[in-house]
């Protein structure tokens, strides 16, 4: 193969946009190539080591499901994502699918000691292949749940609310705990809470948990077949939730991809009213899987400038990936503290982003910092707390159900009342 001259290269799509300077470094690593028709690109299962653009002709992706061949979906020179094999490559995992040419081919390749290089040079190159990545899951996920479906009439009715935010310590952990609590205990639900925080997620130890197994013991071949599987791995929280907990070392974080999560939600959703996500904090692969899972996106934020920069940043990821407005609900913790900004800073942020403040949690550090070093939720304390209160607002608005007396007060105020207060101040 020979290498490409930078004119060649500005007529990929995915190099659009491109500094000159960015276009010279891409075209010292790229190679081109011919590929006749009906040839192997990769099989399910090879090791990863290219990445490849088809600038002509037409390939064939297909995966082995219950031991036949389905094809997935096709990928023409003509289409936005013109290009495969990125998913190995992110993940360091072998190839979890077959790419054959149904036509004669052209294509762009660049090797894997290269790719990371790729990904570096321009944060848009990084998005357009994970906004694609994403949209290839969905197909990937729909297919897989059909072939399930067919040996299972059971419907799939967990309602999936993940929590993230894209800078540490918004308190988003502790917020998704008291949530899952408060669901299975006040309202009897079956609810599941995954610590998606694979490096360093420590819900377990926060809440004081005996842990054996972890999402790690998924990973395994054949380990991954049915919520049987799934359920080997569980701790049940004395409220009645399940946990399943993160790996116990950061390092076997490595061991678990997007498609174990995938399969893990797909086998739960049978067996739950609500599955609840604690994510880390980095945008990632996995992360926007996650998000792509769910029903609901809590975006957790404080009420200073970092946060408020990170959120918006986040925001605009999220118009790329064409979520819907009404999928994300924006919480705003620790309102009030010493370090908040004002209302005036707070509401420019996000006035032309058409994303308003769903929830409201006022600052009580003291207490929520007791709780987390008692290994508690705001549930279990003897003292009816503002944070309780609006942990409890944020459950009854999540699940259009009222929650008993005990568990505390609809908030000091009401939601929309704290809200309207909040920019009218």
């Amino acid at each position: 193969m020979a290498n490409l001259t930078i004119d060649m290269l500005k007529e990929v799509s995915l190099f659009n946009g491109l500094e000159e300077s960015d276009i010279e470094k891409i075209a010292q690593v790229v190679q081109n190539g011919s590929i006749p028709a009906n040839t192997e690109f990769f099989k399910e299962g090879d090791i990863g080591d290219a990445f490849y653009v088809l600038t002509k002709g037409e390939v064939e992706v297909s995966k082995i499901i219950d031991g036949n061949k389905t094809v997935l979906t096709t990928i023409k020179s003509s289409d936005d994502s013109n290009f495969f094999g990125e998913m190995a490559l992110i993940e360091d995992l072998p190839r979890n699918a077959t790419i054959v040419s149904k036509t004669d081919c052209e294509v762009l390749e660049i090797e894997k000691k290269n790719f990371d290089m790729l990904l570096r040079i321009n944060s848009f190159v990084a998005l357009r292949i994970m906004t694609a990545l994403t949209k290839r899951l969905r197909a990937d996920s729909s297919t897989s749940s059909t072939a399930e479906s067919k040996s299972s009439n059971k419907p799939t009715n967990a309602q999936v609310i993940t929590f993230f935010s894209p800078k540490g310590g918004a308190g988003k952990t502790t917020i998704a705990t008291n949530v899952a609590y408060g669901i299975a205990k006040y309202l009897n639900k079956k609810v599941l809470l995954i610590d998606l925080d694979l490096q360093f997620g420590g819900i377990a130890f926060m809440l004081g948990m005996k842990v054996k197994r972890t999402i790690v013991d998924l990973t395994s071949p054949d380990a991954l077949r049915c919520y049987d599987d799934v359920k080997t791995c569980l701790v049940k929280h004395k409220s009645g939730f399940d946990l399943l907990p993160a790996p116990m070392k950061p390092e076997q974080s490595e061991s678990v991809d997007s498609t174990h999560l995938r399969k893990i939600v797909s086998y739960c959703k049978n067996q739950y009213d609500y599955i609840i996500i604690d994510t880390h904090s980095l945008l990632q692969d996995m992360s926007i899987n996650a998000l792509d899972l769910s029903n609901i996106i809590m975006l957790v934020m404080n009420p200073d400038m970092g946060h408020i920069v990170a959120i918006h940043n986040c925001l605009n990821v999220m118009d790329s990936l064409k979520y819907p407005k009404d999928k994300i609900r924006l919480i705003l913790n620790r309102f009030g503290s010493y370090y908040s900004k004002s209302k005036e800073e707070l509401e420019s942020a996000f006035q032309k982003k058409n994303v308003k403040v769903s929830f409201v949690i006022h600052d009580d550090w003291k207490i929520a910092s007791d709780l987390v070093n008692n290994c508690q939720t705001a549930f279990e304390s003897n003292n009816t707390s503002d944070y309780r209160n609006d942990i409890v607002t944020l459950i009854s608005e999540l699940t259009h159900e009222s929650l008993p007396s005990e568990a505390g007060s609809v908030g000091r105020k009401n939601i929309f009342s704290a809200v309207k207060d909040w920019f009218n101040s």
